[in-house]
């Protein structure tokens, strides 16, 4: 019996050490690389609940248009927020712009960060780069996500020493609407690092999926085939099958879709769903769902993007 109550003894002093040695990181301290839309509502939203943000882009000047956006969209949150009390809306808009600092110069400003979240363009090369640079800057402790939409997030980790410590984050846009983050957890990432994102996810408001690193992860990997397959319906339309109005029409009357899907793939950026594609056709060639789109690839190559470019599937003022 005594034999029991040592073993006893011993095995919950080793499981209270592991537990310590376990404890998430509480996220504090924010860097956001890349001030573009994507980074500037992750930005937006980690100032708004309490964190401290540095922002950092290549110049002064995309930064300065970076905190204005943000301005301007926490103008709007206020005012809709704080409807009964304009001057708490003020305040609130002063005080979440106050939590938020720039910088040119990622690796000056990593060394005392809990989280990196990057935002950049989807190149893989150019993320490890910036990842491999920022590794040899950032604390022991600081955990690094990529808010890739669609790249491998172990291959981005892998430019690293720390895979424990790298995890996926992908955010939705626009960031300070939608409430949905994906938290991709690699082989290597700990439990730690993963539980703690979690926990980051949701003082952000926002409401985290855990998902596996596959090609789309969940969201994209369900969204990106259906909007190729109303491409390839649009595109057969000569065999009579239907116009891409009337398949929005269909989708949004139908399926109760916010919008349909050629409204859609002209928000998003024609450019992008052409990028995911082209990417997941090289990593799997023979999937019908990952077939290049011929319509799609001539309005990439005549610059029509959709709304940003003021054309893409639709004409815009």
């Amino acid at each position: 019996m005594a034999f029991v109550t040592r073993q006893f003894v011993r095995s919950v002093s080793s499981s209270s050490t592991a537990s310590a040695s376990v404890k998430k990181i509480i996220v504090k301290h924010v860097t956001v690389i890349g001030g573009g839309l994507m980074g500037s509502g992750i930005a937006q939203v980690a100032a708004a609940t309490g964190h401290t943000v540095v922002l950092v882009d290549q110049t002064e000047d995309i930064l300065a248009k970076s905190k204005k956006g943000i301005e301007e969209s926490l103008r709007k949150v206020a005012k809709k927020k704080f409807a009964e009390d304009p001057k708490a809306g003020d305040e609130f808009v002063v005080k979440t712009l106050s939590s938020i600092t720039t910088s040119t110069d990622a690796a000056s400003v990593v060394h005392s960060t809990d989280l990196v979240v990057e935002a950049i363009a989807e190149n893989l090369q150019l993320k490890n780069e910036l990842f491999k640079r920022l590794d040899k800057f950032a604390a022991e402790h600081t955990i690094f996500a990529s808010n890739t939409s669609s790249l491998q997030i172990t291959s981005i980790a892998n430019a690293t020493t720390r895979q424990d410590r790298f995890a996926g984050l992908h955010f939705f846009n626009p960031v300070p609407m939608m409430k949905l983050v994906e938290v991709i957890k690699t082989p290597m990432t700990s439990q730690k690092t993963f539980e703690s994102l979690v926990d980051f996810t949701k003082t952000l408001g926002k409401h985290p999926v855990s998902c596996k690193d596959t090609p789309g992860f969940v969201v994209n990997r369900l969204l990106v085939p259906y909007l190729m397959e109303a491409i390839r319906l649009y595109e057969r339309v000569s065999d009579g099958d239907a116009s891409k109005e009337d398949i929005d029409t269909a989708m949004k009357l139908g399926a109760g879709y916010p919008m349909g899907p050629f409204e859609l793939l002209d928000y998003v950026g024609l450019d992008t769903t052409k990028f995911i594609v082209d990417g997941w056709h090289e990593i799997d060639a023979k999937n019908p769902l990952f077939q290049p789109s011929p319509s799609l690839n001539k309005l990439v190559t005549e610059n029509k993007l959709g709304k940003k470019t003021g054309e893409g599937f639709y004409k815009y003022k």
